[in-house]
């Protein structure tokens, strides 16, 4: 079972612009990679982008901007900003301290940009990012081509969206896998002391970053006990289920598409499966549905 702490993990350099601490690698999964994001203060960032992977950022400490395509936004912590495979950004911090977020990375297919590791992809790139830092130009080598389909989107409340019922949970849509290339992105609340029915996903890999709350999540035959600041990832094909402790428990969770897509939106998923989902929770049934 992978449930590792935000702040627990190998910190990579990235020629002392920003430090990562890995915390989901992407050895370890199909096209997922988890990480925490830390820029140091005063620091106008590399701008750059990625043809090969989707990215979500979730600020949880400092403040300062992120340009994304044309648009500038200030943020700061609980602000959520998705970067579409092929979309320019850059991150800017403030003289007074340093901003760090939460960094989702889904990527368009397994050969995860021919790199190994997250260390193996930030050796390659630390030096194009500094001289991308020190130009303010995205495109050093003259050489890259921007391949962009998808359109950014930025959060200030994660919290306010439209809401599905599961019965046993509640889920705010937050990136639909119609606005993205492989990403899904909800935020999902469980009320003081309810435990969902068992379920597995054959079309998709799940990262789980908990903000509130406590309780325990269940994968596989190991169960264990969550609390905010918590990564916990779901191989595809492998039942899980959650329960919540004596308050209400909310995670991020970040879903990575791969397989057979039956429906081109989140609704339509939901509508398909959430029936028998809430019979079975009603019911205690133990089996493992969708």
């Amino acid at each position: 079972m992978i449930h590792r702490y935000y702040k627990d993990g190998e910190s990579l350099d990235v020629a002392g612009l920003n430090r990562i601490t890995v915390l989901v690698d992407r050895s370890e999964t199909e096209l997922t990679e988890v990480g925490w994001n830390t820029w140091k203060a005063g620091l106008d960032g590399p701008p750059h982008f990625h043809n090969d992977k989707d990215q979500v950022f979730y600020i949880n400490e400092g403040s300062g901007r992120v340009k994304l395509g044309g648009q500038s936004y200030d943020v700061n912590p609980g602000c959520l900003v998705y970067v579409p495979a092929g979309t320019v950004h850059q991150t800017i911090t403030s003289e007074g301290g340093q901003l760090s977020y939460m960094l989702f990375n889904v990527f368009n297919s397994a050969g995860k940009e021919g790199h190994a590791t997250f260390a193996d992809h930030i050796e390659k790139v630390k030096m194009i990012r500094k001289k991308q830092a020190e130009s303010g130009n995205y495109n050093i080598d003259g050489e890259r081509t921007i391949e962009n389909t998808k359109q950014p989107k930025f959060f200030n409340n994660i919290f306010s969206g439209k809401k599905y019922d599961f019965g046993s949970n509640s889920t705010v849509l937050l990136i639909d896998r119609n606005e993205s290339n492989k990403t899904e992105l909800t935020l999902v609340s469980w009320p003081a002391g309810n435990n969902g029915a068992m379920v597995a996903h054959k079309e998709k890999e799940q990262t789980f970053f908990v903000l509130n709350g406590g309780g325990w999540v269940t994968i596989g035959n190991e169960t264990e006990e969550v609390k905010p600041g918590d990564v916990i990832f779901v191989p595809k094909n492998t039942p899980h289920t959650t329960q919540a402790g004596n308050t209400e428990l909310s995670y991020l969770c970040m879903n990575a598409l791969s397989g057979d897509i039956y429906e081109n939106t989140f609704e339509e998923m939901y509508n398909r499966v959430s029936p028998e989902r809430i019979k079975r929770w009603k019911n205690g049934n133990l089996e493992v549905g969708e």
